[in-house]
């Protein structure tokens, strides 16, 4: 099955739900012009780092409200990126799947927290894969991507399509870049062929955009990198710098049983 997936390499602006609110659903529109069948927005977009802000988690939903309306209005699937969420289990980092008609498919709840998350939010636990129009789906959030056991479980459930919000910055490995300025960018492209491959999934990898400056001196600096792969085609799409921007990117989910045959025997 031929779907195409709009990836929005997004900037946020820090902790200003409406301002972000505001220039997603122009993204949408944009998306929805070009006949995209997914949008996927980067981890944190609607509000930006909280820091262990305990009063900036969502508490009542709504910003699955927003992207509800954005689905329908538009009427495309989206990817929501991420939001820090209070559950009755506790407060979670979650992704949801929302598909054309408002419906909620799949959520996610990040189950690989940044050890500065682990402070603050409790890890998931599950890792659905869930059905959508465009084949069987499964979304991990940013620090996943270092854990292949999350992805031997997505595996076994038999996903076609993989979708990772992300906020990876230049600063992750701390003083490293001074022995390797590019050392993040080489690992998330790394790892990105690796899960593909490793699952025979087409893997969607949106990470946020920019250089984001806080009030205590601390600096993100996004790498960018967002990118479309797949088993034996590689990265058929990828954005070599850390600028806001999108592309739309068409894959083929059929060509997923061939390289099973040849990878997966």
């Amino acid at each position: 099955m031929k779907v195409r997936i709009a990836v929005i390499q997004f900037k946020i602006a820090h902790q200003n739900p409406p301002e972000n609110q505001k220039r997603i659903e122009r993204f949408i529109a944009r998306a929805a012009y070009k006949k995209a069948d997914v949008v996927v927005f980067p981890e944190d977009c609607i509000m930006g780092s909280i820091f262990g802000d305990l009063s900036k988690i969502d508490t009542t939903g709504a910003v699955r409200t927003f992207f509800i309306e954005m689905a329908r209005k538009y009427q495309i699937d989206i990817v929501t990126g991420t939001r820090m969420e209070r559950h009755p289990e506790g407060d979670l980092s979650m992704s949801h799947y929302i598909n054309a008609k408002g419906e909620i498919l799949g959520s996610y709840a990040k189950n690989h927290l940044y050890p500065s998350e682990r402070t603050f939010l409790k890890p998931g636990t599950e890792v659905p894969v869930f059905q959508t129009a465009f084949g069987k789906a499964a979304i991990v959030i940013c620090w996943d991507m270092l854990f292949p056991e999350i992805f031997e479980r997505i595996k076994k459930q038999g996903a076609e399509i993989i979708y990772c919000p992300s906020y990876w910055s230049r600063e992750i490995p701390h003083a490293m870049p001074k022995r390797d300025k590019l050392s993040e960018e080489r690992l998330l492209d790394a790892l990105c062929i690796t899960r593909a491959m490793e699952t025979n999934t087409v893997l969607v990898y949106t990470n946020a955009a920019g250089v984001q400056k806080y009030k205590d001196g601390s600096v993100d600096t996004l790498i960018g990198h967002s990118q479309v792969v797949m088993p034996v085609l590689g990265t058929m799409k990828r954005v070599n710098h850390y600028r806001e921007t999108m592309f739309v990117q068409e894959v083929d989910t059929d060509l997923l049983a061939h390289s099973a045959k040849i990878y997966h025997m």
